[in-house]
């Protein structure tokens, strides 16, 4: 009787880190699956933590919290470029 329960008990603690490392590489693999998709809900997904933000336009601002923020600016401060001849 005590074996039997050892066994469960062994079974039990064996199957816990499988289940633990498979659900890790399922959730891998979404999110590379997603992230080559460009899907938009990863930035409120409560599972992703995003730390950095790469390809953004020049002299882009990031302001955390915020969910767009777009600002144009002129290069040449308001004067008319002139041509060249």
């Amino acid at each position: 009787m005590i074996e039997a329960i050892l066994w469960f008990l062994a079974v039990g603690l064996t199957a816990v880190p499988l289940w633990i490392l498979w659900r890790a590489g399922q959730k891998a693999a979404s999110l590379d699956f997603r992230l080559s998709q460009n899907d938009a809900s990863l930035l409120e997904d409560d599972g992703v933590i995003i730390t950095q933000m790469t390809g953004l336009p020049p002299n882009t601002r990031i302001v955390p919290n915020a969910n767009v923020v777009v600002e144009q600016t002129s290069q040449t401060n308001g004067a008319m470029p002139e041509t060249l001849a």
